[in-house]
């Protein structure tokens, strides 16, 4: 975990490349591309892994689990999707591990300040926000994936296929499912929005 520890932010650091090239560089053994992709994935990985896993511990692991697995198999990444979608799958089977360790253990857990509305200074917000976020962790881990993917993470069905290994019909059955029943949760909360359509 030293390599981890190390990184830290660069006031001179060039304009940042994209996520393939610093992916290009890691993979010959650039620790200054491996920052780079640190700083910008980690807050990321480590959010998602905490709302999969509830646990914070469990969830600072697995982010950076994943970026220790970016580091030792940039080589093999092969361009087939975004840097992103190959990290957040990762992400989404080593949480779903720990998930499994943590098992009926995991208990109440602080509210993530992610699942809060903006205006803090409103009660109900402040409620439904909790009953959202308790909803969640009622679903099973593919359907709570494919939610927040959806929702918090802005990727498409195309993409979250991608991540979760799955056919595309599959996420959209999988999404239908998880507002059925958070639906029947939060029966004053209304989460559908609007359909988030493949292009």
């Amino acid at each position: 975990m030293r390599i981890l520890k190390s990184i830290r932010s660069r006031a001179n650091d060039p304009e940042p490349q994209s996520d393939e090239a610093l992916l290009a560089a890691i993979a010959k053994g650039d620790m200054t591309a491996f920052e780079r992709l640190h700083r910008k994935y980690f807050p990321k990985l480590m959010h998602f892994a905490k709302r999969m896993t509830n646990s914070p511990e469990a969830a600072e692991e697995v982010a950076n689990d994943v970026l220790m697995t970016v580091w030792r198999t940039a080589d093999r990444f092969e361009g087939r999707s975004k840097p992103s979608t190959w990290m957040f799958g990762i992400a989404y089977r080593m949480a779903l591990k720990q998930r499994e360790k943590i098992g009926k253990r995991r208990g109440d857990v602080e509210l993530d300040e992610g699942m809060v509305a903006d205006d803090k200074d409103t009660a109900e917000a402040v409620i439904l926000s909790t009953d959202l976020f308790n909803a969640l962790k009622k679903l099973t881990p593919e359907l709570q994936a494919v939610v927040e993917l959806t929702y918090y993470n802005g990727y498409l069905y195309t993409e979250i296929a991608e991540i979760l290994d799955c056919p595309v019909g599959t996420v959209k059955t999988r999404m239908m499912t998880a507002r059925r029943r958070l639906r029947t949760m939060l029966s004053d909360t209304d989460i559908t929005g609007t359909e988030n359509e493949v292009a």
